[in-house]
């Protein structure tokens, strides 16, 4: 083989890895970009979550806090029975 096909061979073969080279980059990056969208996706998911618990939390709190005014208010109401007929009673006697 003379020098020209030689070099001619020596070029082509250097240009193919430079190719491949260059779709393996382009690979990893697109996996790297299909990875950090998949990591955005589950940090916002897991925001969400920390959201709605939070949220469901509240709710629970809320409702735990009317239940204790309600009995509160019951007790009260309870006690102003009682008070009244006793004085009641003690009118009667």
């Amino acid at each position: 083989m003379d020098f020209s096909s030689q070099m001619t061979n020596n070029i082509a073969h250097l240009a193919e890895g430079v190719r491949v080279d260059a779709a393996h980059r382009e690979e990893a990056m697109r996996h790297e970009s299909l990875a950090r969208e998949q990591c955005h996706r589950i940090q916002a998911n897991e925001r969400d979550r920390i959201q709605r618990d939070e949220a469901l939390e509240r709710e629970k709190l809320l409702k735990q806090e009317a239940l204790e005014r309600d009995k509160a208010q019951k007790q009260e109401a309870l006690e102003r029975e009682r008070m009244l007929e006793e004085k009641a009673v003690l009118r009667e006697e």
